[in-house]
């Protein structure tokens, strides 16, 4: 007689399905696949996902836990549209911590090992300029970004920003289409580059603030003149 499967064995496999539609499903919502006012059936998304309600459930209330989606009693789930206000609030706060997580960096003047992913970026933002490549341009954007928070070597920073980072990408994959590529961005960032290089806390902190409010208010620029959300 086989042995009884172990709570460990049967709970596992639910975490793992649980885990498979919750990073699906945020995927396509922050890529705007799923646009914002999609409404979906709880039955759609088990036979999309072949599983079981239980995952599925879960997987929405930690959507819903991050602003993504509204769970309607009998009407399955929505996606939640997403507000200027929002938008606005969400860069603010980004740009504000970004700067000072670039404060953070230079006060211990960090070495070449750690600086080479955001001279990496910078490169790779280059050669996405050169071929017009606007997704591998903003993923390369936005790396620079997400490795100067980590270098914080702030949990707590890093996991707000990257809160913000969500919100904001839904408005960046709107705009990405109808904003040509600044080619001096990457110049920009190579100057923080050196300024956390050479311990220069505040002028990191200024480059750092300019660029990421340059970029940002062309996005949002772009969302009201082609009225992109709702104002």
């Amino acid at each position: 007689m086989a042995p009884a499967p172990t709570a460990e064995a049967i709970i596992k496999p639910r975490e793992k399905s649980t885990d498979t539609v919750y990073l699906a499903l945020r995927e396509k919502i922050l890529s705007n696949e799923l646009r914002p006012g999609t409404q979906m059936l709880e039955q759609e998304l088990v036979h999309l996902f072949g599983v079981s309600r239980t995952p599925v459930r879960e997987a929405l209330i930690r959507l819903q836990n991050e602003r993504l989606v509204l769970i309607v009693p009998r009407h399955g789930v929505r996606v939640r549209n997403i507000s200027m206000a929002d938008i606005e609030e969400a860069f603010q706060v980004q740009t504000s911590l970004e700067a000072t997580a670039a404060v953070a960096v230079a006060a211990r003047k960090p070495g070449a090992r750690e600086l080479k992913t955001l001279e990496k970026a910078c490169n790779e933002m280059d050669r996405a300029f050169a071929k017009d490549d606007r997704d591998a341009w903003a993923n390369a954007h936005e790396s620079f970004y997400v490795r100067l928070v980590e270098l914080s070597e702030n949990p707590r920073l890093v996991q707000i920003v990257g809160e913000c980072s969500d919100q904001v990408r839904r408005a960046r994959e709107s705009t990405l289409r109808l904003i040509p590529l600044d080619e001096s961005q990457a110049k920009s960032l190579r100057a923080v580059i050196d300024a956390l290089r050479q311990g220069d806390a505040q002028t990191a902190q200024t480059l750092c603030r300019e660029n990421r409010t340059r970029n940002l208010t062309m996005q949002i620029e772009t969302l009201q003149r082609f009225r992109i959300l709702d104002v």
